[in-house]
């Protein structure tokens, strides 16, 4: 994750006016990191995009079915996201503080649970700053494994190259 590139965030909440509020925090918080977020009020909205954009980040409501009834809950929409892509980040966000939500968000793939309390969208940031981090950390990993796998290919050409040598031209190294 270099930081030209903007990060993906969804937004998956049926209250607009609370991810509206949710998104505008985000990007004042992140001002300086091009971030680009779309808000859906429901998984199904939300997976419709999933596949064209890829987002690293889905902020995702427990409860999304207070408007439409038929809509999937956050932990079936949480399922389809990590059988999309298990790599996307899922932050459950909630208005219930109960601990077999918790458990079973974590169980489901999420990577945080936050109860919508007086301080939600300070963790929310928090959150989302924590993520931004790991996912740099990956990054880096990736890059130092892909360095040291070329090393290791351009040491092994070296080897072979010196043995190919001895077999056809042995006295050539001498």
């Amino acid at each position: 994750m270099n930081n030209k590139s903007p990060i993906s965030i969804f937004i998956v909440e049926d209250n607009p006016v609370f991810a509206l509020a949710m998104k505008l925090e985000i990007e004042t918080t992140f001002a300086q990191r091009p971030i680009k977020i779309m808000s859906f009020e429901t998984g199904e909205a939300c997976m419709k995009r999933f596949k064209e954009e890829k987002p690293q980040v889905v902020i995702l409501d427990y409860n999304l079915n207070s408007k439409r009834p038929d809509a999937a809950d956050g932990i079936k929409v949480m399922d389809w996201i990590k059988k999309e892509n298990s790599e996307t980040n899922v932050i459950m966000l909630t208005s219930e503080d109960n601990i077999d939500i918790a458990i079973r968000s974590f169980k489901h793939g999420a990577t945080d649970y936050i109860v919508k309390t007086e301080t939600k969208f300070k963790r929310i940031t928090n959150a989302l700053l924590n993520l931004f981090k790991m996912m740099k950390a990956r990054e880096e990993v990736k890059q130092y494994k892909n360095q040291a796998l070329g090393m290791f290919v351009c040491i092994t050409a070296f080897i072979l190259g010196v043995i190919a040598i001895q077999i056809f031209n042995p006295g050539m190294l001498r």
